[in-house]
């Protein structure tokens, strides 16, 4: 049987193995380009996505410091009871984040004792960025039905106030202790902002949580002051007593905690990080050296969160509400 000769043109038309090879190899090439192009530009996950995993699994139903680098529950586990907290969420810039991160790692590898190591709050354990909290309550406690009467009750209070988001300047580091003192906290002391709109917050928050039966936010601080002024009074004209005093001090306070014209702008704080024990000198004084421009970094406030359990509700700050009292979504 004869060979068929093709002509020099129709043998161009057909691909040879190598150049089959080739095609395939630089096709894939591009779409690897593209897909990498493609990731690039995914869309940030929304806030109601880290709200799904903020908490971990539970260890140990009974209170083991061992479990939790040392720290003890500030309120014992009660079956029935519903831990709650409301806050203000904030997640720092990437290169805030990386260098107040830096910080906290320069402190705690400055100790030797175990107590007094820095645990960061910007990180995780396997280095993930977390949120930083500014608190508008204590921990406190619900019972299961007052769960949702709670959020309600939160949200209308905000939504009334019609009060628009908003910018906190920090103004430096500084070491705060809990109310138990087991604890020490590295904080990010905030400035007072123009609308004084975290001291409506937590006129808000105080109020709430009063209604519930449970203790307002600093209130503490204010009870200190309030005793201070009136020891002052009473030196001057040495007429009062101490319990004339106590009495008079606390009447500088209602029923739901300091008033709305009350300042507690120096009680506002961003954690970023936490030790065991009591800060010492060194630690103290290695905060005036970080060369850092705090000034430089604002705080985003738009949503005020309420955590029950593990259950988180955003609550956005302007939200509106109708004539029925109903919540109308931004």
């Amino acid at each position: 049987m004869a060979l068929v000769d093709y002509s020099d043109s129709e043998s161009s038309d057909i691909p040879q193995p190598d150049q089959t090879h080739n095609r395939s190899q630089s096709s894939r090439g591009i779409k690897r380009k593209q897909s990498s192009a493609s990731d690039s530009i995914l869309p940030p996950l929304p806030d109601s996505f880290h709200d799904l995993y903020a908490s971990t699994a539970r260890a140990s139903n009974h209170d083991d410091p061992t479990l939790h680098a040392g720290r003890q529950r500030a309120m014992p586990h009660v079956e029935g009871n519903w831990p709650t907290h409301v806050y203000v969420e904030w997640f720092p810039s990437p290169e805030s984040s990386s260098r107040l991160n830096d910080i906290v790692t320069s402190l705690s590898s400055a100790q030797s004792l175990q107590e007094h190591r820095v645990h960061s709050l910007l990180r995780s354990e396997l280095g993930a960025e977390l949120p930083l909290h500014l608190s508008l309550s204590r921990p406190i406690v619900l019972l299961a039905h007052q769960r949702q009467p709670f959020v309600g009750t939160l949200t209308r209070a905000i939504s009334k106030q019609s009060l628009s988001p908003f910018e906190v300047a920090v103004r430096g580091l500084e070491w705060v202790a809990n109310y138990e003192m087991t604890r020490w906290f590295l904080v990010l002391k905030l400035e007072k902002p123009p609308n004084n709109g975290l001291n409506k917050l937590l006129h808000l928050s105080n109020q709430t949580v009063t209604v519930f039966g449970q203790p307002p936010l600093y209130t503490d601080a204010l009870q200190s002051t309030a005793d201070g002024q009136s020891r002052k009074r009473q030196a001057g004209t040495g007429g009062r007593s101490k319990k004339t005093a106590g009495a008079a001090a606390s009447s500088s306070m209602n029923h739901s905690g300091p008033s709305s014209d009350m300042d507690m702008s120096s009680s506002f704080h961003l954690s970023i990080g936490w030790t065991l024990a009591a800060p010492t000198q060194g630690l103290r004084e290695r905060l005036n050296s970080t060369g850092m421009n705090f000034q430089a970094i604002n705080v985003d406030i738009n949503t005020v969160k309420a955590k029950i359990g593990n259950a988180i509700t955003a609550i956005w700050l302007a939200t509106k509400i109708d004539t029925a009292n109903k919540i109308i979504e931004k």
